[in-house]
């Protein structure tokens, strides 16, 4: 770590003039013609640094010297270089692989110049190659989006070959064709244009492509896009030598390392100022400073006509333009964000910039506070909903991460900034046209969401992330901006417990604020010291009960009561004890918010009105959120929802066969079982190799000669049918894992046909004699096969793989043939345990309607006078403890293989619903009664 503008160590009573301290920095940082950027120094752009040959030799061979010694002294003993190693996050992800690629690449130049070169240098880079060809095989693409990363990649790629050095990794196809479609969105060939481009920022990645030569006119401060490695790859292929480049890096070396980013005086001013005016009084901290910086900002503002860069004279970026905007508002400087919404409003959302790959979360939460805090802020009232609804669906889809933080924190500590200030505008009466539902349905169940989610990842010494300081800023910042909604009573004390305990953390770092931890990103890595002291300052002042909600809030926040019974119910059940009495009350909250989508998701595809009000539907959301937040496990938001779709259409599926099916004659269920093939026959497998024209065929019931009855009866199971398979998220999903659920999904339907026959074969006796005669399969078998599919584990789980695939990019969920095989195996002990604890919670009501219950099979009396249904039961309740040992056992082996960890923790998700839902089956029978029985 390095130390800039270090603060003072100040104790609890004066944070108003460490407040006013920092201002004062900032004015005099913003007052130099050339600022430095007080960022960490960073391996990767050292070692581009490093490279550079001095154009005098009668001075030394290299220009910066002291880089390549930065370079030697920080790689590890494995051989590979990171920026990341101190703060324990991951060491071999995107930034160490650029880094260790960059830092590398400067070796192997080093030793064939033969000039100063160090002794050790062959084992230097014996070792680097070696861990290098390591990272890259275990690189997980997906989970990448450093700035420039798929150019820089394979241009580094592409130099480590001149010194015959070849990679092989399984994500290079992914990785090219991010390449080529980054040269088709911006030509190489635009460089030489007026418009600045993004590739400014990567031209390292454009050796050999382009002509150096005709770029001098983008230089910005002496540099190009305020990146020092960008400026010496510049520097090292122009024919002609550069001044002003070359001091530009002068200025971006403050010690023996170059900074990551130089300069960023907008960017560093603006997110300092947020920080304080959102947590202090003005009146404590306004002073003379504090006017020069809003004038300052004003005048850059207003010259650039409304959008804004980092630092002035830079390509022009949207969540530093809504920043501005909010902050200078919010000092009296009235200006609008006309200019930022004609530049980078886009149909759903905010682009971040003009030829961005990925759409950012932060971008567009700081572009909502802009037009929150304008006067006439209804006159942007529709892209305030648009943004709003954008960034509570980046959330409900669990997609956190942010291209400019390395800390999930951030985006969230902004998303609950931005939404509490709408529904504030909202209350008192200034956002009219924000819809109900809007806030109802998405903006609450966000905000609670992020409250719990901050709550359960709080480190137990206060702190959060990797014992970060700048993440537990966010953290309390996020905390408090939540805590007053009338929905987060349940949560008030948890809440001020953990504020207390972060704010006590922070406390006991004083000493240690203004040090760089390395929780931003742009190619590699980075620090912004005074923005993190900042932020520090804005949680330690912070208080988050000063503001209350009034009544319009409070009323739309309001839990109905009676709704919460069958909830709490269940809450008393084992699998709630090492659970902590707050979240099992938050568990509750978030249930009865998702229930309106439930419902009205499930019902667009259940259709029988037998079970159409259900009370069990309702165990579902609170059943499926409380799996998804215990024992280390986790589903998105939106995968749950899809999930307890999926839920609700098995019940639906299994009441309606045994109600509506199990009524019918033999000859009529072989119909109905030629019906479901019809239906996956005409049900199209979105998949060009096996459907042609691409695409799902829409069904037309043709004209029929059978009973009417049973041709409802066909329309009913193509509606469950085709929902499963014409899901969006199934239909992203890999090939293979679509062909996997259409089987089981098949297999679902005929089994639950099946089931029926066999119950109403033993329908006239149940007597031993009978079983033996009538079930002739051995129960081992029958409860791994024709009952594992009737009883939907293996389609759950198999829907559940298309989910988690489709979140993947596509890939298949389980990459290897032995993760495969775990993976089937794990599902098909869970599928027997989901059936035998069905059935031990369901034998008097199987007995009531004539149902096929395990305890049915011979193997479970001895003799005919030692026959008793409880001993049955019993036995079957041992043989349930098995399964689960063996599904234990087979998620244990799979979480070994290198899958990915969001499949590992809906997995635990899923394994945690089936153990809640044995105790609930043992509690009560949850299943609705046959209406033909009732």
């Amino acid at each position: 770590m390095q130390t800039f503008n270090s603060a003072p160590s100040i104790g609890p009573s004066d944070h108003d003039d460490v407040a006013k301290a920092l201002i004062r920095r900032l004015c005099a940082d913003f007052a130099c013609q050339m600022p430095t950027s007080p960022v960490s120094q960073s391996v990767y752009s050292t070692a581009w640094v490093s490279m550079i040959p001095n154009p005098s030799k009668s001075i030394g061979h290299w220009l910066f010297p002291q880089a390549f010694h930065f370079i030697l002294e920080r790689q590890f003993g494995d051989g590979s270089w990171s920026s990341l190693e101190s703060m324990g996050h991951p060491s071999w992800d995107i930034d160490s692989i650029l880094c260790t690629m960059a830092a590398l690449l400067a070796l192997l130049i080093r030793r064939s110049s033969k000039i100063e070169v160090p002794d050790d240098i062959d084992g230097r880079i014996t070792s680097a190659n070696a861990t290098l060809r390591q990272m890259l095989r275990s690189w997980d693409s997906t989970t990448s989006d450093n700035i420039g990363f798929e150019l820089l990649l394979p241009a580094h790629l592409e130099m480590l070959e001149k010194y015959s050095l070849t990679y092989s990794f399984p994500a290079r196809p992914r990785l090219m064709d991010l390449y080529e479609q980054r040269l088709q969105r911006e030509k190489p060939e635009s460089l030489y244009g007026s418009n600045p481009s993004t590739l400014l920022h990567c031209l390292e990645g454009m050796i050999g492509k382009i002509d150096f030569d005709r770029l001098a006119h983008h230089r910005a401060h002496g540099g190009m896009f305020c990146s020092p490695s960008s400026t010496a790859a510049y520097l090292m292929n122009t024919s002609s030598w550069d001044r002003e480049a070359e001091a530009y890096l002068w200025n971006s070396m403050p010690h023996c390392g170059a900074v990551e980013v130089n300069p960023t005086s907008l960017f560093e001013i603006t997110w300092a100022l947020m920080a304080l005016v959102e947590a202090f009084r003005m009146d404590a901290i306004l002073s003379l400073e504090m006017n020069r910086i809003a004038k300052f900002l004003e005048n850059t503002f207003r010259s650039q006509k409304g959008p804004a860069a980092c630092a002035p004279g830079l390509l022009d970026e949207t969540d530093t333009t809504g920043s501005m905007i909010y902050l200078l508002n919010f000092l009296g400087r009235n200006v609008t964000p006309d200019a930022m919404i004609n530049r980078s409003e886009s149909s759903d959302k905010f682009r971040y910039l003009a030829t961005e790959r990925t759409p950012n979360s932060s971008t567009n939460a700081h572009t909502l506070k802009g037009p929150l805090n304008v006067s006439n802020r209804s006159k942007y009232a529709c892209q305030i909903i648009k943004v709003a609804t954008h960034i509570t669906d980046w959330w409900l889809r669990g997609d956190t991460f942010d291209k400019w933080s390395m800390t999930p924190q951030y985006a969230k500590m902004l998303f609950s900034q931005s939404l509490v200030m709408l529904l504030r505008q909202w209350e008192y009466g200034q956002l009219p046209e924000v819809p109900v539902p809007l806030i109802t349905e998405k903006i609450l169940p966000v905000l609670f969401g992020i409250a719990v989610d901050t709550l359960q990842q709080q480190n137990e010494d206060g702190s959060w992330g990797f014992r970060s300081r700048e993440t537990t800023a966010y953290a309390v910042l996020c905390l408090s901006a939540a805590a007053p909604l009338p929905i987060c009573d349940c949560l008030r004390s948890p809440i001020e417990h953990a504020v207390k305990d972060g704010k006590a953390f922070l406390l006991g770092q004083t000493n240690e604020w203004s040090k760089t931890e390395f929780v931003w990103r742009s190619k590699a890595a980075y620090g912004l010291g005074v923005v993190a002291e900042a932020y520090t300052l804005a949680a330690m002042r912070i208080s988050p009960y000063d503001h209350s909600f009034g009544k319009n809030i409070e009323d739309i926040c309001q839990i109905a009561k009676p709704s919460l019974g069958t909830f709490q119910e269940i809450s008393h059940l084992p699998f709630f004890a090492e659970m902590p009495d707050w979240l099992v009350s938050a568990c509750i909250v978030e249930a009865y918010l998702r229930l309106p989508v439930f419902d009205r998701a499930r019902q667009a595809v259940i259709t029988h009105g037998a079970v159409k009000q259900q009370r069990h539907f309702n165990i579902v959301p609170f059943a499926l959120i409380a799996s998804s937040r215990s024992k280390g496990a986790f589903m998105t938001p939106d995968m749950n929802g899809e999930f307890m779709v999926m839920c609700a259409l098995v019940y639906e599926v299994d009441h309606y066969i045994e109600d509506v099916i199990g009524g019918l004659k033999g000859v009529e269920v072989q119909e109905v079982r030629n019906f479901v093939h019809e239906v996956f026959e005409e049900t199209c497998l979105h998949l060009p190799t096996e459907c042609e024209p691409k695409g799902v065929s829409k069904h037309q019931e043709p004209e029929s000669k059978r009973p009417h009855h049973l041709d409802g009866i066909k329309t009913r199971l193509h509606r469950g049918i085709s929902w499963v398979l014409n899901s969006q998220n199934v239909l992203s999903s890999s090939k293979y894992d679509q062909v996997v659920l259409r089987r089981e999904l098949k297999a679902f339907y005929m089994g639950q046909i099946t089931s029926v026959y066999e119950s109403a074969s033993l329908a006239t006796s149940r007597t031993p004699q009978n079983s033996a005669n009538l079930l002739q399969e051995p129960y081992h078998h029958w409860v791994h096969t024709t009952s594992s599919s009737h009883a939907s584990g293996l389609l759950t789980f198999a829907f559940l793989t298309c989910l988690l695939g489709a979140s993947m990019d596509g890939q298949d969920c389980f990459r290897s043939a032995v993760a495969k095989y775990l993976a089937q195996d794990l599902s098909m002990h869970l599928s027997s345990l989901i059936r035998m604890e069905n059935d031990i919670g369901s034998v008097i009501r199987d007995r009531k309607e004539n149902n096929l219950n395990s305890v049915d099979f011979p193997e479970f009396v001895a003799t005919e006078e030692e026959d008793d249904l409880e001993s049955r039961i019993e036995q079957l309740k041992r043989l349930a403890a098995y399964e689960r040992e063996c599904a234990k056992n087979a998620l244990a082996k799979l979480i070994r293989m290198d899958v990915d960890e969001r499949v590992v923790r809906a997995l635990k998700a899923y394994c945690n619903a089936v153990d809640l839902y044995g105790e609930i089956y043992a509690m009560q029978d949850v299943t609705p009664s046959l209406a033909r029985c009732s």
